[in-house]
């Protein structure tokens, strides 16, 4: 027999070998409860809708949310989204860990497949059986290929890939559920600014009114209708308008530092143009099928760790059966490198064992018992973020409802301060009112002026959180 035909054949009965084992493992079982989503009953409709319709809840982990932000048709706030996709440090840093879970699953498959190495070298030894007789040296070279596998019998390693699978998963959802929230935080924040410019417009405004106040009274003090004590809460009362024109700035300039941050920008290096902008809050639908509430991504995450524990639970159990390790080497030895590849030098083996340990001292009973608590708790915290997203959604929408009603009552009381202002201010300047009647109604103006423009900020980012509450979009009849 030449030397290629005995090498093929002896690497025949390895592959026949190892053939017979594949066939074993697969069908072989997993050990370990087989995964079940969680089932937890939500309403169709939710309760200020007043619909009362039932269904199962299904996290839906790949569903894509939009530019929801688009709604309103804000091409600055459009320009800050987009460039938060790209420089958020928060982002990139769970973008790297949905990476590192992705390469967890590879290294986890990796236990499906034999291990391969292979060997080469040349050495060179002195010997001297009596010092009488002159020392002798000899070489050898050698070359091996070498395999080993611990065959998948139990599932452990499928169970492991599973359960990574699933970590992956629920660091895509953690990687959504960033996403959305430095979006939804982003909106805010520009709203809350946008807020801020048009109340330092109505605080400039009032300032100069007050101003004008101030020149009246001083000319009616000249005149001898109006009193010091008249003039000095006039001028007071001009005072009192730039310190709030003061705060206001710098509510702005921190609402301005925040968005610096959320973009990954150095807030010295930073700035937001003022506008003057007109805030109309989007008409968003309020009959919302529960399907929109699946598209959360923490609730994807919750249940996404819920099928990791449950394969986790596998894993621990496949600790209890033996493991079996198959090994085979071939190769060549020889003292000569023109001889290395003949027949003689060759060299094979194949092996396998049985290991299995008989005694821990109840150590795998208690990480199994571990593994089926971790479950349960992971379970439990599944629902229990179903029960806050539903109560997020309740929220909002209740106060979107109840803004919108609250700023039409709130802009009637403005007009109505107003009126009562000028009516007050007029009567004033003929001598029929007296100041502290005109400070009043300077006093109710202003902060019913400002307390509309607060509600209409409010309804924004009330509008914002109503949005990030249903997981980012929305379906439109």
């Amino acid at each position: 027999m030449s030397n290629l035909k005995f090498i093929k054949f002896s690497f025949i009965k390895i592959q026949i070998f190892i053939y017979v084992f594949l066939l074993f493992l697969i069908s072989s079982c997993a050990v370990g409860p087989d995964y079940k989503k969680p089932t937890f009953e939500i309403s169709e409709q939710f309760k200020e809708i007043d619909n009362k319709n039932w269904k199962l809840a299904e996290p839906k982990d790949e569903q894509d949310k939009g530019k929801w932000w688009e709604i309103f048709a804000d091409t600055t706030l459009n320009e800050f989204e987009e460039e938060l996709l790209i420089n958020s440090n928060t982002i990139a840093s769970a973008m790297a860990q949905y990476e590192q879970a992705q390469t967890l699953v590879s290294q986890a498959q990796a236990g499906l497949l034999p291990t391969l190495n292979a060997s080469g070298g040349v050495s060179r030894q002195r010997s001297q059986a009596n010092s009488n007789l002159p020392a002798s040296y000899s070489t050898n070279y050698s070359t091996s290929l070498s395999a080993s596998w611990i065959p998948d019998l139990w599932g452990n390693v499928r169970r492991s890939i599973e359960a990574n699978k699933a970590n992956a998963e629920a660091s895509s959802a953690q990687l959504a559920n960033v996403k959305l929230t430095a979006q939804a935080s982003l909106a805010q924040y520009y709203f809350q600014l946008r807020t801020a410019d048009i109340n330092q417009k109505l605080l400039e405004e009032t300032v100069e009114n007050y101003k004008k106040t101030l020149e009246i009274t001083e000319h009616l003090r000249i005149s001898g209708t109006a009193t010091l004590s008249d003039y000095l809460q006039a001028e007071a009362q001009v005072s009192q308008a730039e310190a709030l024109s003061i705060d206001n700035k710098i509510s702005r300039q921190q609402y301005e530092h925040a968005i610096a941050i959320l973009l990954g920008k150095n807030p010295a290096k930073f700035s937001v143009e003022v506008k003057h902008i007109k805030l109309i809050p989007p008409e968003i639908p309020l009959f919302l099928p529960s399907e929109l509430l699946e598209r959360r991504p923490d609730i994807a995450q919750a249940e996404r760790l819920v099928a990791q524990a449950n394969a986790q639970i596998g894993v621990a159990i496949s600790a209890y059966f033996p493991n079996l390790n198959l090994s085979t080497a071939a190769g060549y030895s020889s003292s000569t490198y023109s001889n290395l590849f003949s027949l003689p030098a060759l060299f094979w083996s194949l092996g396998a064992s049985l290991s299995e340990t008989i005694f821990d001292g109840g150590l795998r009973e208690a990480k199994i018992e571990s593994a089926k608590a971790n479950y349960k708790s992971l379970v439990a915290q599944y629902k229990q973020t179903v029960l806050i997203a539903l109560q997020n959604v309740e929220d909002n929408l209740v106060a979107m409802y109840l803004l919108k009603k609250e700023e039409e009552a709130q802009n009637n009381a403005a007009f109505l301060a107003q009126q009562a202002e000028n009516l007050t201010t007029q009567s004033y300047e003929v001598g029929t009112q007296t100041y502290n009647n005109v400070i009043l109604s300077q006093t109710n103006t202003l902060a019913a002026q400002k307390s509309a423009n607060n509600v209409l900020g409010r309804r924004m980012t009330t509008a914002v959180s109503l949005i990030a509450a249903l997981g980012g979009g929305w379906k439109m009849n």
